[in-house]
């Protein structure tokens, strides 16, 4: 049995309509930037701001599933909540879900660097996913909480689907 971790950030992916959720390069917010990937922004606007997305579910997934995410920020205190929402849909289900299948939260502290990596995991229903299902999520930032009181953008590096195999 091995770990596995994929990226759920890609052409199947987008931000809400809000202007608060946008792909950037990481030099606009980084102070160096030598490597300059595009990372994904969700700004302090004070409101739950959505960012939509969907992926299929491996076909060597036997469980462990989990949301695992790497982020910084330039805040130096402060904590960030952040929302994971989905819906595992199988071949023959209806591929327009009107509610998801399960909400996970975690209020994550920043660690009192600027730029520092911090990690987030968050796990999942393992029973809820099976192989080939078309999982549809949204990652959300909810700044409407008053446990959001991170005065800076959250920097999304990555965000993957971390599960095990057989």
């Amino acid at each position: 049995m091995a770990t596995h971790r994929m990226s759920i950030l890609g052409a199947g992916s987008k931000p809400d309509a809000s202007g608060d959720v946008f792909f950037e390069p990481f030099s606009v917010k980084a102070t160096a930037a030598v490597f300059d990937p595009m990372v994904l922004i969700f700004n302090d606007s004070g409101n739950e701001d959505d960012f939509h997305g969907s992926f299929v579910v491996p076909e060597n997934y036997v469980g462990s599933a989990n949301f695992y995410m790497k982020w910084v920020s330039t805040a130096t205190t402060g904590e960030f909540r952040v929302e994971f929402l989905y819906r595992a849909i199988a071949d023959t289900e209806d591929g327009d879900p009107a509610t998801a299948q399960e909400t996970v939260t975690s209020d994550e502290t920043v660690d009192g660097t600027a730029l520092d990596i911090n990690t987030t995991t968050m796990a999942l229903t393992d029973g809820n996913f099976a192989a080939g299902d078309v999982v549809q999520f949204i990652l959300r930032r909810d700044g409407a909480d008053v446990a959001d009181d991170m005065g800076a953008a959250a920097i999304i590096l990555a965000a993957m689907f971390q599960y095990d195999d057989a």
